[in-house]
Protein backbone atom coordinates (compact mmCIF):
# COMPACT_ATOMS: atom_id res chain seq x y z
CA UNK A 1 0.00 0.00 0.00
CA UNK A 2 1.60 3.55 -0.76
CA UNK A 3 1.57 5.81 1.76
CA UNK A 4 0.34 9.55 0.57
CA UNK A 5 2.20 12.08 0.18
CA UNK A 6 2.19 14.60 2.89
CA UNK A 7 3.34 18.53 3.36
CA UNK A 8 5.99 16.94 5.97
CA UNK A 9 7.63 14.55 3.80
CA UNK A 10 7.47 16.88 0.50
CA UNK A 11 9.07 19.73 2.49
CA UNK A 12 11.62 17.04 4.29
CA UNK A 13 12.28 16.06 -0.05
CA UNK A 14 12.62 19.63 -0.99
CA UNK A 15 15.34 20.42 1.75
CA UNK A 16 17.10 17.15 0.81
CA UNK A 17 17.33 18.02 -2.61
CA UNK A 18 18.47 21.72 -1.46
CA UNK A 19 20.85 20.15 0.97
CA UNK A 20 22.26 17.80 -2.23
CA UNK A 21 22.43 20.65 -4.19
CA UNK A 22 24.61 22.61 -2.08
CA UNK A 23 26.78 19.91 -1.18
CA UNK A 24 27.33 19.28 -5.40
CA UNK A 25 27.91 22.82 -5.17
CA UNK A 26 30.86 23.06 -2.72
CA UNK A 27 31.94 19.66 -3.84
CA UNK A 28 32.51 21.85 -7.57
CA UNK A 29 34.38 25.00 -6.00
CA UNK A 30 36.78 22.93 -3.86
CA UNK A 31 37.77 20.81 -7.12
CA UNK A 32 38.03 23.98 -9.24
CA UNK A 33 39.98 26.01 -6.45
CA UNK A 34 37.33 28.62 -6.23
CA UNK A 35 37.24 28.27 -2.88
CA UNK A 36 40.08 26.77 -0.32
CA UNK A 37 38.02 26.69 2.83
CA UNK A 38 35.07 26.09 4.33
CA UNK A 39 33.17 27.37 7.10
CA UNK A 40 30.95 25.07 8.65
CA UNK A 41 28.85 26.72 11.57
CA UNK A 42 28.36 24.93 15.01
CA UNK A 43 26.60 25.81 17.97
CA UNK A 44 29.87 27.41 19.86
CA UNK A 45 31.71 28.71 16.98
CA UNK A 46 32.72 28.45 13.53
CA UNK A 47 34.85 25.76 12.60
CA UNK A 48 36.95 26.54 9.32
CA UNK A 49 38.10 23.84 7.41
CA UNK A 50 41.31 24.98 4.74
CA UNK A 51 42.97 23.33 1.92
CA UNK A 52 46.37 23.82 0.98
CA UNK A 53 45.70 26.39 -2.01
CA UNK A 54 48.07 29.57 -1.23
CA UNK A 55 47.44 31.09 -4.78
CA UNK A 56 43.71 32.09 -3.38
CA UNK A 57 42.98 35.39 -4.64
CA UNK A 58 42.37 36.75 -1.54
CA UNK A 59 44.86 34.67 0.67
CA UNK A 60 47.67 35.75 -1.82
CA UNK A 61 46.69 39.15 -1.09
CA UNK A 62 46.63 39.13 2.48
CA UNK A 63 49.96 36.99 2.40
CA UNK A 64 51.65 40.08 0.10
CA UNK A 65 50.59 42.65 2.83
CA UNK A 66 53.17 44.36 4.29
CA UNK A 67 51.83 44.23 7.71
CA UNK A 68 50.04 41.23 9.75
CA UNK A 69 47.11 40.43 8.52
CA UNK A 70 43.79 37.86 9.11
CA UNK A 71 40.43 37.22 7.11
CA UNK A 72 37.45 36.42 9.00
CA UNK A 73 34.14 34.73 9.40
CA UNK A 74 31.57 36.63 10.21
CA UNK A 75 31.59 35.88 13.48
CA UNK A 76 35.32 36.46 14.12
CA UNK A 77 37.12 33.29 13.48
CA UNK A 78 40.45 33.23 11.31
CA UNK A 79 39.79 32.01 8.15
CA UNK A 80 43.48 32.82 6.92
CA UNK A 81 46.27 34.64 8.69
CA UNK A 82 49.59 35.54 7.11
CA UNK A 83 53.20 35.00 8.56
CA UNK A 84 53.66 38.06 9.90
CA UNK A 85 50.59 37.46 12.03
CA UNK A 86 51.54 34.45 13.38
CA UNK A 87 55.39 36.18 13.86
CA UNK A 88 53.51 39.08 15.97
CA UNK A 89 51.38 36.15 17.95
CA UNK A 90 54.44 33.72 18.01
CA UNK A 91 52.69 30.91 16.87
CA UNK A 92 52.48 29.00 13.66
CA UNK A 93 50.94 29.93 10.90
CA UNK A 94 48.92 26.77 10.22
CA UNK A 95 47.53 26.93 13.90
CA UNK A 96 45.50 30.36 13.26
CA UNK A 97 42.55 28.76 10.94
CA UNK A 98 39.66 27.94 13.36
CA UNK A 99 40.64 30.02 16.19
CA UNK A 100 38.55 33.08 17.25
CA UNK A 101 40.71 36.25 16.87
CA UNK A 102 39.03 37.21 20.40
CA UNK A 103 40.75 34.93 21.56
CA UNK A 104 44.17 36.86 21.27
CA UNK A 105 42.83 40.13 22.63
CA UNK A 106 43.33 40.90 26.33
CA UNK A 107 40.16 40.88 27.90
CA UNK A 108 40.47 44.99 28.62
CA UNK A 109 40.34 45.32 25.22
CA UNK A 110 37.71 42.45 24.25
CA UNK A 111 34.46 45.18 23.90
CA UNK A 112 36.53 47.66 21.71
CA UNK A 113 36.87 44.87 19.65
CA UNK A 114 33.47 43.59 19.20
CA UNK A 115 32.84 46.83 18.47
CA UNK A 116 35.10 46.72 15.79
CA UNK A 117 33.20 43.48 14.36
CA UNK A 118 29.74 44.94 14.50
CA UNK A 119 31.06 48.18 12.79
CA UNK A 120 33.20 46.50 9.96
CA UNK A 121 29.95 44.98 8.87
CA UNK A 122 28.65 48.08 7.05
CA UNK A 123 31.44 49.93 6.74
CA UNK A 124 35.55 50.75 7.48
CA UNK A 125 36.73 50.52 10.89
CA UNK A 126 39.31 50.72 13.10
CA UNK A 127 40.55 50.26 16.79
CA UNK A 128 43.32 50.11 18.98
CA UNK A 129 43.63 47.00 21.33
CA UNK A 130 45.98 44.95 23.23
CA UNK A 131 46.78 41.66 21.89
CA UNK A 132 48.67 38.88 23.45
CA UNK A 133 51.47 36.64 22.32
CA UNK A 134 51.85 32.77 22.92
CA UNK A 135 54.66 33.84 25.46
CA UNK A 136 52.37 35.37 27.52
CA UNK A 137 53.78 38.87 27.22
CA UNK A 138 51.51 41.73 25.59
CA UNK A 139 51.68 44.01 21.89
CA UNK A 140 49.75 47.29 21.68
CA UNK A 141 47.96 47.26 18.18
CA UNK A 142 46.08 48.71 15.41
CA UNK A 143 43.30 47.21 14.16
CA UNK A 144 41.78 48.40 10.75
CA UNK A 145 39.22 46.44 9.42
CA UNK A 146 37.47 45.84 6.08
CA UNK A 147 34.10 44.36 5.07
CA UNK A 148 34.92 41.46 2.55
CA UNK A 149 31.13 41.28 1.53
CA UNK A 150 31.17 37.33 0.27
CA UNK A 151 29.81 34.31 1.50
CA UNK A 152 31.26 33.34 5.04
CA UNK A 153 33.92 36.08 4.78
CA UNK A 154 33.21 38.63 7.16
CA UNK A 155 36.40 41.08 7.06
CA UNK A 156 39.90 41.34 6.39
CA UNK A 157 41.52 42.89 9.56
CA UNK A 158 44.97 44.76 8.76
CA UNK A 159 47.04 44.71 11.86
CA UNK A 160 49.78 47.17 13.22
CA UNK A 161 52.29 47.09 15.79
CA UNK A 162 52.22 50.17 17.70
CA UNK A 163 55.30 49.47 19.99
CA UNK A 164 57.12 50.00 16.35
CA UNK A 165 55.22 53.46 15.19
CA UNK A 166 55.18 55.08 18.98
CA UNK A 167 59.31 54.05 18.77
CA UNK A 168 59.21 55.69 15.48
CA UNK A 169 57.27 59.11 17.02
CA UNK A 170 59.72 59.11 19.44
CA UNK A 171 62.65 59.02 17.30
CA UNK A 172 60.98 61.86 15.02
CA UNK A 173 60.18 63.54 18.32
CA UNK A 174 64.15 63.68 19.17
CA UNK A 175 65.35 63.95 15.57
CA UNK A 176 63.11 66.84 15.36
CA UNK A 177 64.58 68.53 19.12
CA UNK A 178 67.70 67.93 17.47
CA UNK A 179 67.13 69.87 14.86
CA UNK A 180 65.74 72.41 16.44
CA UNK A 181 68.99 72.43 18.95
CA UNK A 182 70.93 72.21 16.05
CA UNK A 183 69.33 75.58 14.38
CA UNK A 184 69.51 77.70 17.94
CA UNK A 185 73.37 76.50 18.24
CA UNK A 186 73.76 77.72 14.54
CA UNK A 187 71.60 81.29 15.50
CA UNK A 188 73.69 81.37 18.51
CA UNK A 189 77.25 80.83 16.48
CA UNK A 190 76.04 83.57 13.88
CA UNK A 191 75.53 86.07 16.76
CA UNK A 192 78.73 84.98 18.31
CA UNK A 193 80.41 85.77 14.35
CA UNK A 194 78.87 89.35 14.64
CA UNK A 195 79.24 90.30 18.06
CA UNK A 196 83.22 89.50 17.24
CA UNK A 197 83.14 91.74 14.03
CA UNK A 198 81.25 94.25 15.88
CA UNK A 199 83.69 93.75 19.03
CA UNK A 200 87.07 94.00 16.79
CA UNK A 201 85.55 97.35 14.90
CA UNK A 202 84.89 99.51 18.13
CA UNK A 203 87.73 98.22 19.90
CA UNK A 204 89.85 99.10 16.91
CA UNK A 205 88.49 103.12 16.57
CA UNK A 206 90.47 104.40 19.94
CA UNK A 207 93.44 102.23 18.70
CA UNK A 208 94.62 105.08 15.88
CA UNK A 209 93.96 107.77 18.14
CA UNK A 210 96.13 106.27 20.85
CA UNK A 211 99.26 105.67 18.45
CA UNK A 212 99.00 109.23 16.99
CA UNK A 213 99.28 110.64 20.99
CA UNK A 214 102.02 108.95 21.28
CA UNK A 215 103.96 109.72 17.93
CA UNK A 216 103.27 113.40 18.77
CA UNK A 217 104.89 112.75 22.38
CA UNK A 218 108.01 111.79 21.01
CA UNK A 219 107.60 114.41 17.83
CA UNK A 220 107.53 117.27 20.13
CA UNK A 221 108.71 116.43 23.79
CA UNK A 222 112.06 116.36 25.44
CA UNK A 223 110.84 112.62 27.10
CA UNK A 224 113.07 111.85 30.43
CA UNK A 225 114.14 108.21 30.22
CA UNK A 226 110.60 106.95 32.08
CA UNK A 227 108.73 108.94 29.67
CA UNK A 228 110.38 107.49 26.99
CA UNK A 229 110.20 103.86 27.90
CA UNK A 230 106.53 104.40 29.08
CA UNK A 231 105.96 105.34 24.96
CA UNK A 232 107.33 102.34 24.30
CA UNK A 233 105.22 100.53 26.32
CA UNK A 234 102.25 101.99 24.90
CA UNK A 235 103.39 102.37 21.14
CA UNK A 236 104.24 97.90 21.35
CA UNK A 237 101.00 97.24 23.10
CA UNK A 238 98.77 99.63 20.65
CA UNK A 239 100.83 97.31 18.21
CA UNK A 240 100.11 94.02 19.29
CA UNK A 241 96.29 95.08 20.13
CA UNK A 242 95.79 96.29 16.38
CA UNK A 243 97.51 92.70 15.26
CA UNK A 244 94.84 90.65 17.54
CA UNK A 245 91.82 92.65 16.16
CA UNK A 246 93.22 92.34 12.66
CA UNK A 247 93.20 88.59 13.43
CA UNK A 248 89.86 88.29 14.94
CA UNK A 249 88.41 90.70 12.02
CA UNK A 250 90.06 88.63 9.30
CA UNK A 251 88.50 85.20 11.37
CA UNK A 252 84.76 87.01 11.68
CA UNK A 253 85.08 87.60 7.54
CA UNK A 254 86.19 84.05 6.86
CA UNK A 255 83.35 82.82 8.70
CA UNK A 256 81.23 84.62 7.41
CA UNK A 257 82.11 84.15 3.98
CA UNK A 258 82.77 87.70 3.55
CA UNK A 259 86.67 87.63 3.14
CA UNK A 260 88.01 88.26 -0.35
CA UNK A 261 91.26 86.73 -1.40
CA UNK A 262 93.25 89.35 -4.29
CA UNK A 263 94.80 86.54 -6.37
CA UNK A 264 97.57 86.78 -8.14
CA UNK A 265 100.75 84.54 -9.68
CA UNK A 266 103.35 84.51 -6.71
CA UNK A 267 106.94 82.59 -6.06
CA UNK A 268 106.51 80.69 -2.46
CA UNK A 269 109.61 82.09 -2.17
CA UNK A 270 108.92 85.70 -2.08
CA UNK A 271 105.92 84.51 0.41
CA UNK A 272 108.03 82.61 2.39
CA UNK A 273 110.73 85.57 2.54
CA UNK A 274 108.09 87.98 3.51
CA UNK A 275 107.01 85.69 6.37
CA UNK A 276 110.13 85.45 7.90
CA UNK A 277 110.87 89.45 7.05
CA UNK A 278 107.28 89.31 9.73
CA UNK A 279 108.24 87.19 12.26
CA UNK A 280 112.44 87.91 12.13
CA UNK A 281 112.06 90.27 15.22
CA UNK A 282 110.14 87.75 17.40
CA UNK A 283 112.34 84.58 16.13
CA UNK A 284 115.67 86.93 16.68
CA UNK A 285 113.95 88.22 20.38
CA UNK A 286 114.36 84.37 21.69
CA UNK A 287 117.23 83.88 19.99
CA UNK A 288 116.08 80.74 17.68
CA UNK A 289 117.84 79.50 14.80
CA UNK A 290 115.89 79.13 11.75
CA UNK A 291 116.67 76.77 9.19
CA UNK A 292 115.17 77.26 5.68
CA UNK A 293 114.87 74.49 3.18
CA UNK A 294 113.44 75.41 -0.05
CA UNK A 295 113.70 73.92 -3.86
CA UNK A 296 116.27 75.77 -6.03
CA UNK A 297 113.24 75.54 -8.84
CA UNK A 298 110.73 78.25 -8.41
CA UNK A 299 107.52 76.94 -7.35
CA UNK A 300 104.68 79.31 -7.99
CA UNK A 301 100.68 79.50 -6.41
CA UNK A 302 97.91 81.01 -7.32
CA UNK A 303 97.52 83.13 -4.19
CA UNK A 304 96.84 86.10 -2.62
CA UNK A 305 100.64 87.03 -1.18
CA UNK A 306 99.41 89.05 1.75
CA UNK A 307 97.22 86.60 2.89
CA UNK A 308 99.49 83.59 2.09
CA UNK A 309 102.33 85.13 4.26
CA UNK A 310 100.02 86.14 6.81
CA UNK A 311 99.89 82.05 6.97
CA UNK A 312 103.11 81.64 7.33
CA UNK A 313 104.17 84.58 9.97
CA UNK A 314 101.18 82.52 12.17
CA UNK A 315 102.43 79.67 12.05
CA UNK A 316 106.40 80.81 12.71
CA UNK A 317 105.13 83.42 15.77
CA UNK A 318 103.50 80.09 17.16
CA UNK A 319 107.14 78.29 17.17
CA UNK A 320 109.44 81.42 17.69
CA UNK A 321 106.58 82.18 20.85
CA UNK A 322 106.11 78.64 22.15
CA UNK A 323 109.77 76.99 21.88
CA UNK A 324 112.13 77.55 24.57
CA UNK A 325 114.99 80.71 24.08
CA UNK A 326 117.69 79.40 21.97
CA UNK A 327 115.23 76.90 20.03
CA UNK A 328 115.35 75.87 16.38
CA UNK A 329 112.74 76.41 13.89
CA UNK A 330 113.02 74.13 9.95
CA UNK A 331 111.13 75.48 7.60
CA UNK A 332 110.89 72.78 4.20
CA UNK A 333 108.82 73.15 1.16
CA UNK A 334 108.69 70.11 -1.36
CA UNK A 335 106.67 69.46 -4.62
CA UNK A 336 104.04 66.48 -4.18
CA UNK A 337 101.42 65.47 -7.04
CA UNK A 338 100.61 68.50 -7.92
CA UNK A 339 100.91 70.37 -4.80
CA UNK A 340 103.74 71.96 -2.23
CA UNK A 341 103.68 70.60 0.79
CA UNK A 342 105.32 73.47 3.29
CA UNK A 343 106.46 71.94 7.03
CA UNK A 344 107.14 74.45 9.98
CA UNK A 345 108.80 72.31 12.51
CA UNK A 346 110.14 73.75 16.19
CA UNK A 347 111.66 71.81 18.95
CA UNK A 348 109.18 73.93 21.53
CA UNK A 349 106.66 72.76 24.45
CA UNK A 350 104.61 70.34 22.14
CA UNK A 351 100.88 70.06 22.05
CA UNK A 352 99.25 67.06 23.92
CA UNK A 353 97.15 64.79 22.99
CA UNK A 354 94.44 65.82 24.17
CA UNK A 355 94.34 69.51 22.32
CA UNK A 356 96.07 67.84 19.12
CA UNK A 357 92.80 67.67 17.56
CA UNK A 358 91.22 70.89 18.37
CA UNK A 359 94.08 73.47 17.71
CA UNK A 360 92.12 74.75 14.60
CA UNK A 361 89.54 75.87 16.91
CA UNK A 362 88.98 79.14 17.74
CA UNK A 363 89.99 80.19 21.28
CA UNK A 364 91.62 77.20 21.72
CA UNK A 365 94.93 77.16 23.71
CA UNK A 366 96.41 74.21 25.66
CA UNK A 367 97.59 74.51 29.34
CA UNK A 368 101.47 74.75 28.91
CA UNK A 369 100.54 77.42 26.21
CA UNK A 370 98.20 79.19 28.21
CA UNK A 371 101.77 80.53 30.17
CA UNK A 372 103.95 81.50 27.07
CA UNK A 373 101.20 83.12 24.69
CA UNK A 374 102.24 86.73 24.78
CA UNK A 375 99.47 88.24 23.97
CA UNK A 376 97.75 85.96 21.85
CA UNK A 377 94.25 84.95 22.43
CA UNK A 378 93.62 81.33 20.57
CA UNK A 379 92.91 82.99 17.15
CA UNK A 380 95.87 82.40 15.12
CA UNK A 381 95.59 78.76 13.87
CA UNK A 382 92.35 79.05 13.35
CA UNK A 383 92.77 82.10 10.97
CA UNK A 384 95.80 79.98 8.94
CA UNK A 385 93.06 77.14 8.54
CA UNK A 386 90.29 79.52 7.24
CA UNK A 387 93.26 81.28 5.35
CA UNK A 388 94.65 77.81 3.51
CA UNK A 389 91.39 76.23 3.14
CA UNK A 390 90.18 79.61 0.86
CA UNK A 391 93.09 78.65 -1.22
CA UNK A 392 92.38 75.30 -1.88
CA UNK A 393 94.37 73.83 0.55
CA UNK A 394 95.17 72.19 3.96
CA UNK A 395 96.85 72.25 7.17
CA UNK A 396 97.70 69.36 9.59
CA UNK A 397 99.43 69.75 12.88
CA UNK A 398 101.51 66.39 13.94
CA UNK A 399 103.26 66.58 18.04
CA UNK A 400 104.58 63.74 19.81
CA UNK A 401 103.11 65.14 22.87
CA UNK A 402 104.12 67.90 25.80
CA UNK A 403 107.95 68.93 25.49
CA UNK A 404 108.13 67.16 21.90
CA UNK A 405 108.33 69.98 19.40
CA UNK A 406 105.45 70.73 16.82
CA UNK A 407 104.98 70.33 13.06
CA UNK A 408 102.62 72.35 11.01
CA UNK A 409 102.49 71.03 7.33
CA UNK A 410 100.35 73.33 4.64
CA UNK A 411 99.86 71.78 1.37
CA UNK A 412 98.71 74.08 -1.71
CA UNK A 413 98.02 73.66 -4.80
CA UNK A 414 100.79 74.55 -7.58
CA UNK A 415 99.89 76.94 -10.24
CA UNK A 416 99.84 75.59 -13.44
CA UNK A 417 102.25 76.91 -15.96
CA UNK A 418 101.69 80.17 -18.00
Amino acid sequence: MIEPVTDQLYEDNQSLRRRLVEAEATLRALTTGEVDALVIGDRDRDRVLTLEMPDMPYRLAVEQMLHPAVTLTQSGTIIYGNRRFADLLGMPVESLPGQPLSSFVSPASRAAFQRLLIECGNADSHAEVTMLRDSDDAVDVYLGATPMRAGALGACIVVMDLTSVRHYEELRETQDALRASEQQLRDADRRKDEFLATLAHELRNPLLPMRSAVEILRAKSQLTPDQEAACGILDRQVRLMSRLLDDLLDVARITRHTLDLRLERVALSEVLDASLETSRPLIDGSGHAVVLAVPDAPIYLRADPVRLSQVFSNLLNNAAKYTETGGKIEVTAARDDGQVTVSIKDTGIGISRDVLPHVFEIFTQGKLALGRSQGGIGIGLSLVKGLVELHGGSVEAHSDGAGHGSEFVVRLPIAETV
